[in-house]
């Protein structure tokens, strides 16, 4: 089949001349055969032209791409919106389409086609790719399986994976710097694995345990009407001693005898002392005191009757031999603190308002004069430590700096050196009293040589009369 139609159409013995050959190319079109009428075609005009057909490129005809400059380029393509992608994003097959994509979004197939949305729920996501997992999102159930009786840690001492950590009956974790450690209690306490710790036996020792930490409270109950005492001349436990009523606590030598005070006087249980008829004697009597109405009890020669009641007379008021005195006791007079006394002095009987007790710890006279002081004091060595000791004086103030009273220049002390011991002293003597300020008394407690300011107890009776 021709596939150009001749311009002219030469016959035999034409001849061939320049227009003759001229008019053979310039005037042919394109025969019928010049195009395949399925890829290609001749259009209506004329001279017709070969053009392609409609539809006349398919498949077979496009090149495969090897390269960027083969096949279907990008710039052969339809223009599109901004933010899309082509895709087909139907659920059959068909044309492919631009897909809008917005700030954020990514396409995700819907099973009918597909989507463009934005995470969210348990994670979001920026434009640059980064992936947020929200507070709480990620569930016990969403984390790995781990082995039984085990905990999650990061277990080293640097960032990084957490990792399953094995905890075996009774054990806690313990941090050890350079991770966890897991271990069950032991030493002093032990734990059960109910959280319940017990202290072993014997554990806590003196060092451990604060000053005034036992409180009354946390004491074995005893049974009514105790005391707590180290009833022996040895070291050891303390323990509860009856005190029946109106009995007070005596040392006696082996520990301590609750009785009731007999003899020349007896004491209620609110510490009323009473003196039993005809128990005092003239000596018992200070020389020169005045009694009542003038009447003196003195030492007098055969020859003086200076003082004397007459024969012939008779007494109008009673006669007073002896003055009231004024009664002040502590039972528990231990303390901790700087500077030491003795506390919880109590003021018994003072028919006479001769005294008064300041700050629990000093006696203050109501006016000068001469006063008759018996005093008992008892002192316990509590501090198990050797080598050291204490000194019990009576002193005039209960200052910082306490001045000690003394008779003859003779202290009134009690050096006292005996660990986990007891001791008992009484004072008698007389007390002048020029200044209520400066003349006062308390009892000084001195640790000397590292001994505890809280290892030591102490009780005390003192009688005060005042004689002038």
């Amino acid at each position: 089949m021709a596939i150009l139609s001749k311009g002219t159409d030469f016959s035999t013995g034409d001849q061939v001349t320049a227009v003759n050959l001229d008019a053979l190319v310039d005037s042919a079109t394109f025969a019928a055969g010049a195009v395949d009428n399925t890829t290609t075609a001749l259009d209506s005009s004329s001279p017709q032209k070969i053009i392609v057909k409609n539809g006349g490129i398919g498949t077979t005809q496009l090149a495969t791409s090897s390269s960027t400059t083969t096949g279907v380029t990008f710039a052969k393509m339809q223009h599109v919106a901004s933010g899309t992608v082509l895709a087909n994003s139907t659920s059959s097959e068909g044309d492919i389409s631009a897909l809008a994509v917005a700030d954020t979004k990514i396409i995700i197939g819907n099973g009918s086609g597909l989507t463009a949305a934005a995470l969210s729920g348990d994670a979001t996501m920026t434009n640059g790719g980064a992936v947020t997992i929200a507070n709480d999102a990620v569930t016990l159930a969403k984390m790995q399986n781990v082995a039984a009786n085990t905990v999650l840690v990061r277990d080293a001492s640097s960032e990084g994976n957490i990792s399953a950590k094995a905890v075996t009956n009774k054990q806690i974790l313990i941090g050890d710097g350079t991770g966890f450690t897991a271990a069950a209690l032991g030493g002093d306490a032990t734990m059960t694995n109910g959280g319940v710790v017990t202290i072993a036996n014997d554990a806590v020792t003196t060092a451990k345990i604060d000053n005034d930490a036992v409180t009354l409270a946390k004491i074995e109950n005893v049974s009514a009407n105790t005391v707590l005492v180290r009833d022996a001349n040895s070291t050891g436990d303390i323990s509860a001693k009856a005190v029946a009523n109106t009995q007070i606590l005596i040392g006696d030598g082996t520990g301590f005898t609750a009785a009731a005070l007999s003899g020349d006087a007896t004491m209620t249980n609110a510490g009323v002392v009473t003196i039993a008829a005809n128990a005092v004697e003239g000596s018992m009597i200070l020389s020169s005191t005045t009694l009542q109405n003038g009447v003196k009890c003195a030492d007098q020669s055969a020859s003086d009757n200076s003082t004397k009641i007459a024969n012939t007379k008779y007494v109008d008021a009673q006669c007073n031999l002896i003055p009231s005195p004024a009664t002040v006791i502590t039972t528990n007079a231990g303390n901790t603190t700087t500077p030491l006394f003795y506390t919880g002095l109590t003021k018994m009987t003072d028919p006479n308002s001769i005294i008064s007790i300041n700050s629990g710890n000093e006696i203050q006279f109501a006016s000068t004069g001469t006063y008759f002081i018996k005093a008992g004091i008892s002192f316990s060595d509590n501090d198990g430590s050797g080598g050291d000791y204490y000194v019990v004086s009576l002193v005039s103030n209960n200052s910082s700096s306490p001045t000690i009273i003394s008779s003859g220049g003779q202290p009134f002390t009690l050096p006292f050196d005996g660990d986990n011991s007891s001791a008992v002293k009484s004072f008698i003597f007389s007390y002048a009293v020029t200044n209520t300020t400066n003349n006062r008394l308390s009892i000084f407690v001195n640790p000397v040589s590292s001994a505890s300011a809280g290892s030591w107890a102490g009780a005390a009776a003192i009688e005060i009369t005042k004689i002038s």
